[in-house]
């Protein structure tokens, strides 16, 4: 018996070392993967800022506010706080959300009316009082748009009230498929309870970041891109960091390489938080040395990690921040005398961990369970108070058994109702024109506006009649209506959303085909690898600040390996939002 015990108790410590190894293995990969899709977006913007001339203007921005539909659109929630926002309006919004209906645009842009002011009124560093009895205080770590794991935060402690506070430690979008549905949740909580809901930005909350991670491309589908801008614009509202008196400083990444620890409240509070939309694609010549140092001091506050096996302070592998030693976390939490230091930004096996020495403590908190399939615990720090001494605890939970794909498959299920009404819709708007079946742009348009209240590009009406992309839109003059009405369902279900999604890149078209030019030197319609380098080449001249790597770039847009690019691989690499990890990195791990 001895000998089996042993036996098992071995074969457990051999398997979670390799659930370790494999755990560390899978976190190297993260970093690397997130500093090459930063370095993508970065290439792209720049040729976008460099060709944007080119970008057609004949087509409007954007289709702002909600269509005046003819039918009811069951895939939307009927809440929409034109007024206040009370907390059991929230409660009922949290109902709705759980079986998979949509926000409004009119709830949405609502929230970010109501929200701003009251961040505007925030400062950088926001005080909290330390939890009296019988009051708890929670800090939520990454949610990355898992709804699943919101609902069951608030389901498990409750919503925000007088005695039970919430901090809400940062990156609440990317990567999850409810990202704008998490962030309109937590800043409607904001607005209800603006003592007892402290929301600190984390590095995903940068307009270049979204655009990298999914949550652009999830809010031009579910919004607009009006929306996206507005969205943005709050992210630079929020605080940087939060300080719970006598007991903790929260932050998303972690501590500074600069300045003195004795004064970096003063010197966080002193930062034009609301000027940096994203802290990524800054050209740092135009930038003053204060501004530089400025902007330093906030990557390094919402990018750094921790890394306990050194002393000091090293560059980070993330290509941003830094990494610090215990020695710097000592120093810091010494000088601001606070026992904890409360911080979140990496996806760590147990949903929490904790490094104490020298009588203070550093901890990790990440919320979102299952992180990118990482079959990772969630989990929450709970701040009290008993017997006048301060409490601390983790509470942790797997992935929840009602999952984001459980939810997502509700939302379908409503969507698909809803796109067979709209289809019904056009089919009764087109009955009563008493046109024939072979209709002009303006004539697709008139019926498209009485159906649905929106009209819809020509590129993507023919696309749907003949279920052909290439045709050329200024050359093709009318279509077959009943062809469209028979593909229509199909098509809209396979893009997996109601909104003209398509219509963000149409108008992108253009910008699309000068950026495609740029490399394409012998006009053949495609881009060969020679092409791409010599375009890259003359990029970096004109850039010298701006290095980019052309055979990296050239391999992630290249995507059927064929050796060249094709215009359809260069709108598809604009579009992405997950970019596979370099084969190169697999031959460096151990």
């Amino acid at each position: 018996m001895l000998r089996s015990l042993v036996g098992s108790e071995m074969c457990i410590r051999d398997r979670s070392s390799v659930m370790v190894h494999d755990w560390k293995r899978w976190r190297s990969l993260d970093v690397e993967d997130e500093r090459e899709r930063i370095e993508f977006s970065m290439f792209l913007g720049t040729l976008q800022d460099k060709l944007s001339k080119h970008e057609s203007t004949a087509v409007p921005e954007d289709t702002n506010g909600e269509a005046p539909i003819l039918i009811e659109r069951p895939h939307r929630t009927k809440i929409t706080f034109p007024e206040e926002i009370k907390m059991e309006c929230i409660q009922n919004l949290l109902a709705d959300l759980r079986g998979g209906k949509q926000l409004s645009l009119q709830l949405i842009n609502n929230i970010l009316d109501h929200v701003t002011p009251v961040l505007e009124s925030c400062s950088n560093v926001v005080r909290v009082p330390t939890p009296g009895p019988d009051q708890q205080l929670i800090v939520v770590g990454d949610l990355h748009g898992s709804l699943a794991d919101l609902l069951h935060i608030f389901e498990t402690f409750g919503l925000p009230s007088d005695d039970r506070k919430y901090i809400f430690n940062g990156d609440f979008v990317d990567r999850g498929i409810f990202g704008l549905e998490v962030l309109m949740v937590l800043l409607a909580c904001k607005v209800s309870k603006p003592d007892s809901v402290f929301l600190n930005r984390g590095n995903h909350e940068d307009r270049l970041l979204c655009t990298a991670y999914g949550f652009h491309t999830e809010v031009l589908a579910k919004a607009n891109k009006a929306v996206f801008n507005s969205v943005c614009r709050v992210f630079a509202l929020l605080p940087l960091m939060t300080v719970v008196e006598k007991v903790a400083l929260v932050i998303h990444g972690g501590l500074p390489s600069i300045g003195d620890p004795a004064n970096l409240i003063q010197d966080v509070e002193k930062l034009p938080r609301a000027d940096w939309e994203t802290m990524q694609r800054v050209e740092l010549e135009n930038l003053s040395p204060m501004e530089r140092e400025q902007l330093k001091l906030m990557k390094d506050l919402l990018w750094s990690d921790p890394e306990p096996e050194m002393l000091g302070i090293a560059p980070s592998p993330r290509g941003a921040g830094c990494l610090f030693g215990n020695d710097v976390v000592y120093d810091y939490l010494t000088a601001l005398e606070l026992p904890h230091l409360v911080r979140s930004h990496q996806c760590v096996l147990k949903g929490f961990d904790t490094t104490a020495f020298g009588g203070v403590e550093h901890h990790t908190v990440f919320s979102a369970s299952n992180y990118c399939g990482s079959q990772n615990f969630g989990a929450v720090l709970v701040l009290g108070t008993e017997e006048g001494e301060i409490q601390r605890s983790f509470e942790t939970w797997v992935p929840p058994q009602e999952s984001n794909v459980m939810i997502e498959q509700k939302t379908a299920t409503v969507i698909t109702d809803t796109i067979h009404k709209i289809k019904l819709a056009l089919e009764f708007e087109f009955s009563e024109s008493s046109l024939p079946s072979q209709l002009t742009m303006e004539q697709c348009n008139l019926i498209l506006e009485k159906a649905v209240g929106i009209p819809m590009p020509w590129k993507t009406v023919l696309e749907i009649a003949t279920r052909d992309d290439s045709l050329d839109p200024e050359k093709v003059m009318t279509v077959d209506f009943q062809a469209f009405l028979t593909n229509y369902e199909e098509f809209v279900r396979s893009r997996g959303q109601l909104s003209f999604e398509g219509a963000h890149m149409y108008k992108q078209l253009k910008l699309m085909q000068a950026m495609f030019a740029y490399f394409d030197h012998d006009n053949d319609g495609f881009i060969s690898r020679s092409e791409w380098n010599l375009g890259i080449e003359i990029l970096n001249k004109e850039l010298p600040d701006q290095q980019f790597d052309g055979e990296r770039f050239f391999d992630i847009l290249d995507l059927d390996k064929s050796g060249r690019i094709s215009i359809n691989e260069m709108c598809e690499g604009w579009r992405i939002s997950r970019l596979k990890v370099s084969p190169r990195i697999h031959e460096v791990l151990p």
